[in-house]
C-alpha cells in the first residue's frame, strides 16, 4: 500500500504544470538606444510564461531590460514604472523594433550567389 502510495505521489508530481521557467527579457543599451535579443534573466516559478503581455522594464543590478514575457518576475529584477525617463527609452526603443544585432553592412541582407566555376 505504501509503494503504491508513493508511485501515486510521484506521478502525481511529474504532471505538475507548474514548476521552474526560464524568464527572458532583452537587455537595453542606453549609448545606442537599442534592445539587445531576448536572454535568460533568471528563473520563476511559473505554469504557462505567456509572450504576450504589455512590455514591462526590469532592472537587474545597473542593467534594464524590456520584456512581453508575462509575470512573475525574477526575484533579481525589479520593475520600473513606465513613466521613468529611462524606461520610456527602453520602451520606445521596443517600438521602434531598434534591435542592437541589427547589421549594419547592407550585403548582409544580400542574397548570395553560387559561383559554379564553369565558363
Amino acid at each position: 500500500m505504501r509503494a503504491l502510495a508513493f508511485v501515486l505521489l510521484v506521478a502525481g508530481a511529474a504532471c505538475d504544470p507548474s514548476g521552474p521557467r526560464i524568464y527572458t527579457a532583452r537587455a537595453y543599451d542606453p549609448s545606442a538606444r537599442c534592445l539587445a535579443d531576448y536572454a535568460p534573466l533568471g528563473l520563476v516559478q511559473a505554469g504557462d510564461l505567456g509572450a504576450s503581455c504589455d512590455p514591462v522594464c526590469l532592472q537587474v543590478g545597473d542593467a534594464l531590460y524590456v520584456s512581453t514575457v508575462c509575470p512573475p518576475y525574477p526575484a533579481s529584477a525589479s520593475s520600473l514604472a513606465a513613466d521613468d525617463p529611462t524606461c520610456r527609452a527602453a520602451l520606445a526603443a521596443l517600438a521602434a523594433d531598434a534591435s542592437c544585432s541589427a547589421s549594419d553592412d547592407a550585403s548582409a541582407d544580400a542574397p548570395l550567389s553560387i559561383d559554379a566555376g564553369v565558363d
